[in-house]
């Protein structure tokens, strides 16, 4: 009679054991979810010298960011971590007769990664200029809020 209880133990025990492997195993392989710094495909309107000729040259963006470095004003109409979507803000913007020079930037801002993450998948499914545009002003506003603002 012990002997049919310690098969089945010795079996659960072998079976838990190469369970336990494999989830170890996987665990140890899934890389970082986020690193200190993500790269950013920032979609560049242009550069401007002072704040007047910065806001006279875009006042038809309904949607725009702008960031002082060295006393010059970038002014930003798209950000994305997926290259399909920088060629579509890219194509739209193009089409409107714009200029756009994409570049990539870090970005070390946790909460806004991972709103833009999902701020991607609405971006990628977005197929009229409305939605992209509409994606497009919670992204910017997402980033003024959380990242320009701290």
């Amino acid at each position: 009679m012990k002997a049919n209880f310690i098969i089945p133990i010795i079996i659960s025990i072998v079976l838990g054991g190469v369970c336990g492997k494999l989830v170890f195993d996987q665990y140890q392989l899934k890389e970082e979810v986020f690193n200190e710094e993500s790269g950013v495909y920032f979609l560049q309107q242009g550069v401007y010298s002072n704040e007047a000729s910065m806001q006279e040259n875009t006042k038809n963006l309904s949607s725009k960011v702008y960031v002082v470095e060295d006393g010059k004003y970038y002014v930003y109409v798209g950000i994305t971590k997926d290259v399909t979507n920088a060629k579509k803000i890219k194509d739209l913007y193009e089409g409107k007769g714009y200029s756009i020079y994409q570049k990539e930037l870090p970005v070390s801002n946790y909460e806004f990664i991972n709103n833009l993450e999902q701020y991607d998948i609405l971006l990628a499914n977005a197929t009229k200029d409305e939605e992209i545009q509409s994606v497009l002003n919670v992204i910017l506003a997402s980033y003024e809020e959380t990242v320009l603002s701290s």
